[in-house]
């Protein structure tokens, strides 16, 4: 009787050891993540909120002449008119 247990119990115990493998593999990429995604890179510029300091945008000319702005805003005015 008890030699009929003994595959079972040794399966179970094999189960445990895949799931606890695939749980410290889990946390360890988890950790691995954490760690790469708190990185800051050394080239990083940082610019204040609502104060632009990038180069000037070539579009910025477009759109104050020839009328681009005017119809911009009619654009914005057909299309979203529930906001």
């Amino acid at each position: 009787m008890q030699s009929l247990l003994r595959p079972a119990i040794n399966k179970g115990t094999d189960t445990m050891k895949i799931i606890r493998s695939a749980g410290i593999g889990i946390i360890a990429g988890l950790i691995a993540s954490v760690a790469v995604g708190c990185y800051r890179s050394p080239n990083t510029t940082w610019y204040e909120p609502h104060d632009y300091k990038g180069a000037d945008d070539p579009l910025l000319s477009k759109l104050e002449q020839g009328g681009l702005h005017a119809q911009l805003d009619e654009r914005v005015r057909a299309v979203q008119t529930d906001r």
